[in-house]
């Protein structure tokens, strides 16, 4: 009986063996043929068989417990060509198959059309793809712009270290003059350019791929960026059934929850994609803290062969401190500041405080329910009963996109975007009311005098607020299509087209946030009430408006045209671009000098006229090397608030900016090795730079008309496979930006306009500051298994000349070069392993940032001196870490 008992042990045990035996192994890297990225999520069938798997983060997939015998492997991907590959799988046996998919040339998706992807080998200019892989492998959580430091021409650094204050420059332009498009719309405010991440936290989860396209770019909208654009797609509907949770932790107290679900293409043709965010911490630099949610949907519709319907929206609630006051820099570090080129003696006359001392809050105590704040329109209790931030940002900007694919015949499709996006939030500030002896804001001493500051002139029993604390609200509404049709005239021969319009209208007013203590508070800002006949118009309250209301509305309509015909190895384009785009402003505190009357005045419509017109070439001289080029010339409608000052009065002598590019460049592709240069020539002419100046004691405020600059550089970046378990890349970008002439303006005060004033500045041969004018990047990633991925990269950063005004170089025998910031070189370290975990795919992922913890500046304020002692300047954030724990089912 033993022995019987035995025997079926025996079986138990070899029996799923000899069963795994009679099964085989197929695994592989899935990239893009073109650029040897990952392609994430592509889906990997064997034909005819329910047996198949989705390749991993790294573009790795494994089916195991394949059958035996020859198959078809069929793998598809959003946005390529479905790609086969034959394999024989044996018993026991792992089969290696890599497969390489090329982009959909002549259907893209939609997405792609609206985003204006450019194409390896085809597209004639610089550009640089990040993939959903390389993302969540590199990214760890921070703020979209952070990853692209490994990107030609790129400087984006975090500034004040709160969460979402990161900013991005790119071959010396900054993020106002960097077209951020997310799905295909763009995000710059339509007032001042700016782009606020701390909008978009979270993006960095729902982003399937990131192109930044350098110079005027390939887009199709009708008014072209100037340093280049920033195409941002997010994840798609998926059409297979999913779900996944992360979890994060990190510094500072950081924790972040993502959760994710798809539901699989359903039968009545829909499929969906919903992603939600839970992000708190405490921050790096003191009291950034963030309390943060984030969304995001995608909603997709196969209606019918011709016609299809995505709904992507997108969102991130968030509060978060803020650190907005760059210091000297032996505040931050004495020992630091030495040798950055400070003096002994001017580093010890400073109190070090730390490199990550924030100014921006103070301790506070007060009775339970004493202190009340108002934001959002309605009243809270703080945040923290020991604790007032000086400063916190607060938004909300949900984005919705409606797309509708229009396949009208085979050779002529018409893509519509519809969007919207609702803006709610602002941040807030005070006066300066003195500091303790730690540095901290002496908010106790303005609570003690608030509370106890009966003026009997507005009331007899409460207290007036001497000062306060107040929002800057900022609100839009937005509004736009984009209706782009791809007509193909031939074989060879393509014609895209379309329209572009916008409209917007953006409310900003300061409100009072938080009196401090105290019941009221006098303001008598807006300049229509009667103060002497009615002194009560002058008390506010929580949420009444003070400082200054007015609106700003902005218009846009244009359209586009662009033909490009490729025939063999050549690739042409030629595109134009016309515009109309309209202000007009409305003040709600300034008095109508026409004497009309009501409670506001409103401006006429100011319209400027712009243009764009863009030619370029690729040649594929073989199937390894190519070479392209292309020019353009952009007239560019001011800003907003380059047209009106905030007194509602038009500045004199708006006029466009002009842009002239050149650029040219050469790529080379191999089964190993990637690498690409190319060279540019950006010339900015008539820039409108707002600027002000004392006469007779009164302040005239003026557009300094005329100022111009060049930039000009060399980028170089590779990508080297040297063999399945090692990958070397490198980025170089070496550039020179100046500023070409001294400039004399002439301005008349609106009184009296034959009085004319005159204003020199002397830029001609200062540099262009605000960002690292060269940059460097090398890496390297092991894979020593399919589960196992390390990568360690290194960046340097040179020749980065603190920012200055050009309009405050008035002194003709002031010659001297802004400081310049001493060079810096970071470290980080990126690792990833996937772990077997029953039928569920997990990993696990861990970031060191500035792993060496080196002391460097990232950003600079010049001073008068244009030294390092009378510099103002952000210290780079300390090492830091990041873990991540993903399962997927």
């Amino acid at each position: 009986m033993s022995g019987k008992i035995s025997v079926v042990i025996l079986a138990i045990i070899l029996l799923p063996v000899l069963s795994l035996a009679q099964q085989g192994t197929v695994t592989g890297t899935i990239t893009d043929e073109a650029t040897g990225d990952a392609i994430a999520g592509a889906n990997v069938i064997l034909l005819g068989t329910n047996t198949g798997a989705a390749a991993n983060n790294d573009g790795i997939y494994t089916i195991r417990n394949a059958p035996l015998g020859d198959y078809t492997l069929v793998v598809t991907a959003i946005g390529y060509s479905k790609t086969t590959a034959e394999v024989s799988i044996s018993p026991g046996i792992t089969k290696t198959v890599d497969i390489a998919m090329s982009v959909e040339s002549v259907e893209l998706s939609g997405l792609e059309v609206v985003a204006a992807r450019a194409r390896p080998r085809e597209t004639p200019v610089a550009f640089t793809n990040v993939e959903k892989a390389d993302m969540q492998f590199r990214l760890g959580s921070r703020d979209v712009p952070m990853i692209l430091n490994t990107t030609p021409g790129v400087y984006a650094t975090e500034q004040g270290g709160g969460a979402g204050d990161s900013r991005i420059n790119i071959r010396g332009f900054d993020q106002r003059n960097v077209a951020v498009m997310i799905n295909g719309v763009p995000v710059n405010d339509m007032e001042n350019g700016w782009v606020y991440w701390s909008n978009w936290d979270g993006l960095g989860d729902a982003t399937s791929s990131i192109q930044v396209q350098r110079g005027l770019g390939a887009s199709n909208l009708s008014i072209s960026s100037v340093g280049g654009t920033m195409n941002i797609l997010t994840d798609a509907a998926s059409h297979e059934k999913g779900a996944s949770i992360k979890q994060e932790a990190g510094n500072g107290s950081f924790l972040k929850t993502t959760a994710l679900y798809n539901t699989g293409l359903m039968e009545n043709g829909f499929a969906a994609t919903i992603t939600a965010v839970r992000k708190t911490g405490k921050g790096i630099a003191d009291q950034t803290w963030t309390n943060a949610w984030s969304y995001f949907g995608a909603l997709s519709y196969n209606a019918s062969d011709n016609h299809k319907f995505d709904l992507f929206i997108v969102g991130a609630p968030q509060r978060h401190g803020q650190r907005i006051y760059n210091q000297k820099i032996a505040l931050w570090d004495n020992e630091f500041a030495v040798e950055a080129g400070v003096s002994q003696a001017d580093a010890d006359a400073v109190t070090e405080r730390g490199v990550n001392y924030n100014p921006n809050w103070g301790p506070i105590s007060a009775p339970e329910n004493a202190l009340k704040e108002y934001f959002n329109g309605k009243e809270h209790d703080i945040r923290d009963a020991d604790v007032l931030m000086e400063r916190e940002n607060y938004f909300h900007k949900p984005q919705y996109n409606l797309n509708w694919y229009w396949k009208i015949k085979e050779d002529f499709h018409l893509t519509s975007v519809f969007y919207v996006s609702v803006g709610t939030g602002g941040y807030f500030g005070g006066d300066w009311i003195g500091s303790l002896n730690d540095g901290q804001i002496d908010f106790q001493t303005v609570y003690d005098k608030n509370s106890d500051n009966i003026n009997p002139d507005y009331s007899a029993t409460e207290n007036q607020s001497t000062f306060v604390l107040r929002n800057s609200v900022n609100l839009h509404n937005w509004y736009g299509y984009i209706g782009t049709a791809k007509y193909r005239l031939s074989e060879t021969m393509k014609l895209t087209f379309g329209v572009d319009l916008r409209q917007y209208k953006g409310e900003h007013w300061r409100e009072v946030r938080n009196l401090i203590g105290g019941d009221y508070f006098i303001n008598t800002s807006n300049k229509n009430p009667d103060y002497g006949a009615n002194p009560e118009l002058a008390v506010k309250r929580l949420g009444d408006k003070i400082a200054y209301h007015n609106d700003g509305l902005t218009r846009t309509y244009g359209g586009f045209a662009q033909i490009e015909n490729s025939s063999g190895p050549l690739t042409v384009f030629g595109s134009l671009s016309l515009s109309q785009t309209g202000y007009k402003r409305v003040d709600y505190f300034n008095v109508n000098p026409s004497g009309s009357s009501g409670d506001k005045w409103e401006t006429d419509w100011e319209n400027f006229n712009g243009s764009t017109i863009k030619a370029g070439a690729n040649y594929n001289i073989n199937e390894n090397v190519n070479v392209y080029g292309n020019v353009g010339r952009l007239s560019k409608a001011p800003i907003f608030d380059a047209v009106y000052n905030f007194n509602n009065t038009l500045y004199q002598n708006s006029i466009n900016e002009t842009i002239n590019a050149i650029e040219a460049g050469t790529g080379y592709r191999s089964g190993k090795l990637f690498a690409n240069a190319n060279v540019y020539y950006t010339q900015w002419l008539d820039r409108s730079w707002t600027t002000s100046s004392r006469v007779a004691g009164e302040s005239f405020y003026y557009l300094l008309a005329g100022i111009d600059a060049l930039h000009t550089g060399i980028e170089f970046d590779t990508r080297y496979k040297a063999t399945d378990m090692i990958e070397l890349t490198g980025m170089a970008s070496i550039g020179n930006w100046e500023w070409l002439d001294d400039v004399e303006a002439k301005f008349s005060p609106e009184a009296t306009l034959d009085t004319i004033f005159v204003s020199n500045v002397y830029t001609d041969g200062l540099k262009v500051s605000d960002a690292a004018q060269k940059t460097y990047a090398a890496g390297i990633t092991l894979r020593p298994t399919d589960d196992i991925s390390a990568n360690l990269t290194l960046k340097r950063f040179t020749d980065h000349y603190a920012r200055f005004d050009p309009a405050n170089r008035d002194d003709p025998t002031d010659r001297v070069q802004a400081w310049k910031i001493p060079d810096y070189n970071l470290v980080d370290f990126h690792a990833r392993y996937a772990l077997p975990l029953g039928g569920m795919n997990a990993d696990i992922g861990f970031h060191v940032f500035n792993l060496l913890d080196t002391k460097h500046i990232t950003d600079a304020t010049d001073g008068g001196d244009h030294t390092a002692a009378d510099a103002f300047v952000w210290m780079g954030l300390e090492r830091r870490w990041n873990v991540s724990f993903n399962v997927a089912f």
